[in-house]
């Protein structure tokens, strides 16, 4: 491959793009994996622990708007690789805090940087494939949510355990400092050059009207609306489940760790690229194949979460776990497919950072904290336990809101009438109703 093809190609963006999501989450679960350590170490209540990962979402969620405007106007590519550096910078300082205070901004400023990245990445994305294959492509983008998240786990608890959690910050944040000048060489893709017509029409860049123009997509709104639900609850049971294990199973930090982390990242994998690819392969014959994949995988991980958090037999709740993470991650790609194929191409950066600001300040800024809170009264069992019913409720928002997105699809989206933010045509909108 020459300097040229590499440059512009969408596999080798892919690729990228893929690694450093995985680094991503590594940076982002690194501190879940040592909060036992940092509860010991710098004596700490639970509801301060959690507060910690409160701190890394509400500022993540903020910046996340600011991102997204951005990238509608300037290089996202730059902005990537910005955002990769900035959240490294901070993770090595996380692991340098003399105090809880300065670990709580170091963890906030570290939000700052992964907004900054995941934003623009699903954009980047979109224009580089077109909108036939971005199930596929954006599940093996979102398959590093898994592996990052378990070796965030593995790094976190094994070298926490080994060498104290400082030590993990250190070896969690130094690649991206380097890794980030890798986006420097990747092209920046055309935007919308692969979009079809009906959704290529310029949007207008004030805030009032993008609003305007997102809502008038249900499918977008109830899209957005089932993820809130869903990063409340995972948010709080990504934070505190090793914490859980190691209290009420009474398992060591690294065993707890070391196992969710391996269940993560071959569940996880496996669910986000079955998701893609079934999800391509229904919405070929079946409109709406987004929403009823994700769904129906949501919906029916209640039953394998209660054997997961109430057995107390390791040879239950860790199949029980396994099945319960594959469901999970089987809607990844579905969802932010079916979200990026109703968006016009200019206002794709917007409509993600919208989603990602309320899904995390509604969601998981709120969650790590609140289960931390009623920890310190009532124990883990019953906050965990309520987290993962929540994750069911998810899936019943789009199983109800499947019309909604196939009519999107119908129009095209509502642009197909040829102006910014008009509701799509009834006479283009399926009759399933």
């Amino acid at each position: 491959m020459s300097a040229r093809d590499w440059h512009g190609s969408p596999t080798v963006a892919l690729g990228v793009l893929t690694g450093l999501n995985a680094l991503n989450y590594l940076d982002r679960y690194v501190v879940a994996a040592t909060l036992p350590l940092i509860l010991a170490g710098l004596a700490i209540s639970d509801a301060a622990g959690g507060l910690l990962q409160s701190a890394f979402i509400i500022t993540y969620a903020l910046a996340c708007p600011a991102a997204g405007w951005l990238g509608d106007r300037q290089s996202r590519m730059g902005l990537a690789a910005a955002g990769v550096l900035v959240w490294s910078v901070a993770t090595v300082a996380s692991g340098l805090a003399p105090t809880y205070a300065w670990l709580l901004i170091a963890r906030a400023v570290t939000g700052v940087g992964e907004a900054s990245y995941a934003v623009v990445t699903p954009s980047l994305l979109s224009d580089h494939y077109p909108p036939e294959r971005r199930s596929r492509v954006l599940g093996i983008f979102y398959a590093a949510i898994p592996v990052g998240t378990a070796l965030g786990y593995v790094v976190g608890g094994l070298i926490g355990e080994a060498f104290g959690w400082r030590a993990a910050f250190f070896v969690a944040g130094a690649p991206g400092a380097v890794l980030a000048f890798l986006l420097v060489g990747l092209a920046e893709p055309v935007r919308g050059r692969l979009d079809p017509p009906a959704v290529q029409a310029a949007k207008p860049l004030g805030v009032a009207p993008s609003l305007r123009a997102l809502w008038v997509r249900r499918s977008y709104v109830a899209n957005t609306i089932a993820q809130v639900i869903y990063t409340f609850a995972l948010g709080g049971l990504a934070t505190w489940m090793p914490t859980y294990f190691v209290r009420e199973r009474n398992l060591s930090l690294g065993v707890a760790t070391s196992t969710f982390g391996a269940l993560l990242v071959v569940a996880g994998f496996a669910g986000t690229l079955i998701g893609g690819w079934l999800s391509d392969r229904l919405a070929t014959r079946w409109r709406g194949a987004e929403f009823a994949v994700s769904g129906w995988s949501l919906t029916v991980s209640l039953v394998f979460t209660l054997f997961a958090v109430l057995s107390p037999d390791p040879a239950v709740f860790w199949p029980a776990m396994f099945v319960t993470l594959l469901l999970l991650f089987i809607n990844i790609g579905p969802l932010n497919a079916a979200m990026a194929n109703v968006l016009p191409a200019d206002l794709r950066a917007r409509g993600f950072a919208v989603t990602t600001m309320l899904i995390h300040l509604l969601g998981d800024a709120a969650s790590p904290w609140l289960i931390g809170l009623a920890s310190d009264r009532i124990g883990l069992t019953i906050p965990v336990l309520t987290a993962g019913c929540l994750l069911a409720v998810s899936g019943l928002v789009l199983l109800a809101a499947r019309a909604s997105l196939e009519a999107d699809m119908r129009a095209g989206g509502p642009d197909a009438q040829g102006f910014a933010g008009s509701p799509p045509s009834p006479t283009r909108t399926n009759g399933a109703q």
